[in-house]
């Protein structure tokens, strides 16, 4: 495949998981949105096919690919969990491999999310954010 349709297909992929950051942003405790800045953040491919995160906070661009001088993510403003989830969106973005949806606010062993959102925002999350090509779609059986 050439390589400028490689590149398309990342962008279309990069607007799947914007829409998702969009959806996640606006409910729950708003992970990946600032108040402060009025600022939602974002993903984007550069020129080179590389992945790169747009932090909500502090407003830089992160490199989300592995280094040679340690990968810190500097200007990362939010915590390991959601570090992995952009990792998942990255691979999604490279690949376009679709994430299971337990990657959205993963369930704990008393009925909670790992994210702390409460239980009807994390439900409209994942109904909204889950139909987005991003995630694996249920097979729904014959009736």
């Amino acid at each position: 495949m050439p390589t400028e349709n490689k590149l398309v297909l990342k962008q279309q992929r990069t607007e799947h998981v914007n829409q998702v950051i969009r959806i996640i942003a606006d409910h729950g405790r708003r992970f990946f949105y600032s108040q402060a800045s009025n600022r939602y953040a974002s993903m984007e491919v550069d020129l080179r096919g590389k992945v790169w995160f747009i932090d909500d906070y502090s407003g830089k661009r992160i490199f989300t690919h592995e280094t040679v001088w340690g990968g810190r993510w500097k200007g990362f403003t939010h915590g390991g969990t959601l570090r992995d989830l952009i990792k998942a969106f990255r691979d999604y973005i490279r690949t376009g491999e679709p994430l299971h949806p337990g990657y959205l606010g993963p369930e704990r062993f008393d009925d909670s999310n790992i994210w702390g959102y409460d239980e009807a925002g994390m439900k409209d999350v994942r109904e909204q954010a889950g139909v987005i090509p991003v995630f694996r779609q249920q097979v729904s059986e014959a009736a």
